[in-house]
């Protein structure tokens, strides 16, 4: 199985942008995404990620997953204790 571990630049800044945060549960409760409810054509992508570094991402597992070139892992809380 695929660990899923998000990149540090995945953004969830609510607000920020025209869609929704959703989570892709049952199967994966700890990966979100952002649903757009507003796209400008009828097979625009809905399901997608914003990232602080590229923009929006047209998926939603590549941030995740370390398909793509910008990926940094974003370190967990028990790292983060591990550094103090």
């Amino acid at each position: 199985m695929i660990k899923l571990v998000p990149c540090k630049y995945l953004d969830y800044d609510e607000g920020a942008y025209d869609a929704e945060l959703r989570t892709c549960a049952p199967d994966f409760l700890n990966v979100k995404y952002w649903y757009r409810t507003n796209v400008p054509y009828d097979d625009a992508p809905r399901r997608v990620q914003y990232c602080k570094l590229r923009g929006r991402i047209n998926g939603i597992f590549a941030c995740y997953t370390g398909e793509m070139s910008c990926y940094e892992p974003e370190e967990s809380d028990s790292e983060n204790r591990k550094l103090r």
